[in-house]
């Protein structure tokens, strides 16, 4: 059985676990499995942002011809907010673009056009099945195994979100949850 290379491409695909299931050839595995690595997308290294800037107006410029823009602190912060689901590409290309339209050698905010696609749901992936008890509870939950692992007792934590610590130890009980459970 051979798999579409620009299927394996687009999507993720444990090539080892195809093989072990005898739907990838194990010679071309070993060819291909030369070295892994682990890239994380631009929204997850966010604090390399300002390095990968200055990289890619340096780039622009040259390519455009013109002198090396300066970036307007405006600018840069309109970057770091964005959750850029097109990863350093677009990145890239955004920078390119702004790097065009920028005059006087700064880069200001308005010439950084990021488009809204793509942008992150207020409740995310978070599922609203069920009433309003089981919603509320799931969410609950959600928070209090978010922020467990950084406080380290129910009194720090309820003084976190403003509750008793007797509240907390009685939810942390409800939802089973403890600090040997992170």
């Amino acid at each position: 059985v051979y798999l579409d290379v620009r299927v394996i491409c687009a999507t993720q695909v444990d090539l080892s676990e195809l093989c072990a299931r005898g739907e990838f050839r194990q010679d071309l595995y070993h060819r291909l499995n030369v070295l892994s690595l682990q890239i994380p997308p631009l929204r997850e290294c966010m604090d390399g942002l300002e390095g990968l800037v200055q990289h890619f107006l340096d780039q622009a410029s040259r390519q455009i011809g013109c002198a090396l823009p300066r970036l307007a602190p405006a600018a840069m912060e309109k970057l770091g907010q964005y959750h850029w689901p097109g990863n350093v590409r677009q990145l890239e290309n955004v920078l390119f673009q702004a790097v065009s339209l920028c005059e006087g050698g700064v880069v200001k905010s308005e010439h950084v056009r990021l488009p809204d696609y793509g942008v992150r749901q207020p409740l995310g992936e978070f599922s609203l099945e069920g009433d309003l008890a089981q919603i509320v509870g799931r969410f609950e939950k959600a928070v209090l195994e978010s922020l467990l692992s950084d406080y380290p007792s129910s009194r720090a934590l309820g003084k976190r979100l403003g509750v008793s610590h007797t509240t907390i130890a009685n939810k942390l009980r409800d939802y089973s949850l403890s600090k040997s459970t992170q």
